[in-house]
């Protein structure tokens, strides 16, 4: 190929094409890779790049192995990195091949090579939960075939990795026609797709057809057709073509995974939405399984925050409009909406901007979703890790991370809080003889009556089958008037829980043993201070239960 032959390639390659200098520069890139980074021309990507290590790789550590190899190997294959998209700093998936261009005396002028997005790929591999082994066998077949064609369909030119894509030499195929290598249920549609290619009537998208390999099986590759007959440079149609076997087979798997999925379970569906460029919206569509609570067509006209009451605040408003007046793109942006129907739902949007051919914006696009049962899902998770599951009380995890807090402000304010350990009294004989159904009924009743006697920040919490404690902070800085309060909540505990509990059953007394302690500044930890309680709560159960019995007085430190 002569050096405007591959001047014209550069141009049409629908993947990236580049040259970086040693030191991290960009110095050249073919429109595809100016898109791939967020840019409008050429020279604006050049302009703006200046350290590719820093700039464009997740892992900046990943120009350093690339560089390493390229030296010791003088090109790299199948180099994958995670990287931003240069100018949106949005994170993608790609694919790098390259190799060290060095002048006639051998020293290094540049690298070379290609950049291919493969995001979607690598996406669809992880969510059918593929090992890295294969997907680095996958990854390693995907390669770059391109064709050129005459008006007769004759094949004029054939790149090298035709041996690699479907094993046949490139000199093998001169001459012959383009059609021969295509499955014949898809030569009837790839012939008409040429016609349209001749006509420039093509829509510029790749179609996917399959491809006979030497050893007789069928690939499947994604072409896009530019026509150059007319260029003199060219003469023929150049045809790029990629690799989408297994990335068609892997979403062939998936779409049937999903098809059982729907099989047995009904799917929620997203709703679509518009804005203008005043970011107003003007459509909003939503299927029929879509789970909507609210009437959609309400917001055409309105901005987001003009639908109807969020759990965001205005500066949380303030911040979400300041990243679209920036068209910017942005995901899972999540708020909590209040109908007037009561309803609370929870809505997740994701969006992206859209511009107009002359590069103006035009507005946003983007999907959106009702998150309302995941979210009172996550809810659950986290009220179970923390509260007992009968009582709805704090369990013992939530217990020593707030006693843990009363302990460092202690330290740091000079406060004082106490700690009371109680033990129902006669709740074994409930249990054996009235069964468990009955216990549970006199622990909710219980778990009302502690919490009615202390403040709504104080801690009730359950700590075993009948075993509670109280957590009550702010009782003064003295320890002898937080032993005073202490001693009337304790007390007011013995009164409330002595009352007849009405069970089912019948009416059933108890009482409870206490044991408190008052806690000053100290370098205790939590678990010490639980134990002087439950000490404590033992010598009032010796004393003869419905007692109240205090551990000791530690004096500030």
């Amino acid at each position: 190929m002569t050096s405007d032959d591959f001047s014209t390639l550069f141009e049409l390659l629908p993947i990236g094409a580049y040259r970086s200098s040693p030191d991290g520069r960009q110095l050249r890139a073919n429109p595809a890779l100016v898109r791939l980074d967020g840019y409008e021309s050429e020279a604006e990507m050049l302009a703006a790049t200046h350290d590719l290590a820093q700039e464009w790789y997740v892992d900046p550590q990943r120009r350093d192995q690339f560089k390493t190899e390229l030296a010791q190997f003088g090109r790299v294959v199948d180099f994958v990195s995670e990287v931003f998209r240069h100018k949106t700093r949005e994170r993608i998936w790609v694919r790098v091949h390259a190799h060290v261009v060095r002048d006639a005396g051998g020293a290094l002028r540049y690298y070379e090579g290609t950049v291919q997005d493969i995001t979607q790929e690598h996406r669809i591999r992880m969510a059918l939960q593929a090992s890295e082994r294969r997907f680095r066998a996958l990854t390693e077949k995907a390669q770059l075939l391109t064709l050129i064609y005459a008006d007769d369909l004759r094949l004029s030119y054939v790149s090298p990795a035709a041996l690699t894509l479907l094993g046949f030499e490139p000199a093998a195929k001169l001459g012959t026609s383009l059609l021969d290598w295509f499955h014949p249920d898809d030569v009837g549609d790839a012939a008409q797709e040429i016609e349209r290619i001749k006509r420039f009537e093509n829509s510029g998208t790749e179609s996917v057809y399959r491809f006979l390999h030497a050893d007789g099986s069928w690939r499947h590759l994604a072409l896009l057709a530019n026509n150059c007959l007319a260029d003199e440079a060219v003469q023929g149609v150049v045809t790029t073509a990629r690799d989408v076997t297994d990335a068609h087979l892997a979403q062939q798997k998936l779409v049937e995974s999903e098809a059982r999925f729907r099989s047995l379970t009904e799917m929620s569906a997203d709703w679509y939405w518009e804005m203008d460029a005043d970011l107003h919206f003007t459509r909003v569509e939503a299927g029929p399984r879509t789970r909507l609570t609210w009437r959609y067509d309400m917001a055409l006209g309105l901005r987001p925050g003009q639908i109807s009451p969020t759990s965001l605040t205005q500066a949380q408003w303030a911040e979400h409009f300041a990243l679209l007046r920036s068209h910017q793109p942005f995901y899972n942006f999540e708020f909590q909406r209040e109908l007037s129907n009561g309803q609370r739902p929870w809505h997740n949007i994701s969006g992206e901007p859209v511009f107009d051919t002359s590069g103006s914006f035009a507005g946003y696009r983007g999907v959106g979703r009702d998150v309302t049962e995941l979210k009172l899902a996550e809810e659950e998770i986290r009220r179970m890790a923390f509260h007992d599951p009968l009582t709805g009380l704090a369990n013992r995890r939530l217990l020593m991370d707030r006693l843990q807090q009363a302990l460092s402000a202690a330290e740091r304010k000079q406060t004082v809080s106490a700690l009371l350990f109680l033990d129902l009294d006669r709740f074994k004989l409930l249990n054996d003889s009235l069964g468990h159904d009955a216990g549970d009924e006199m622990l909710l009743q219980v778990a009302r009556r502690l919490s009615g006697c202390v403040r709504a920040v104080d801690t009730v919490a359950r700590v075993g089958g009948d075993e509670f404690v109280l957590l009550v902070q702010g009782l003064g800085e003295t320890i002898e008037l937080a032993t005073e309060q202490t001693a009337m909540l304790g007390q007011k505990l013995l009164c409330a829980l002595a009352a007849p509990y009405e069970l089912r059953q019948g009416p059933f007394h108890s009482g409870a043993s206490i044991g408190a302690v008052v806690i000053g500044a100290s370098s205790q930890d939590a678990e010490a201070w639980l134990k002087k309680a439950d000490t404590a709560m033992y010598e009032a159960k010796a004393a003869g239960r419905n007692a109240l019995r205090f551990f000791e007085v530690v004096d500030p430190v």
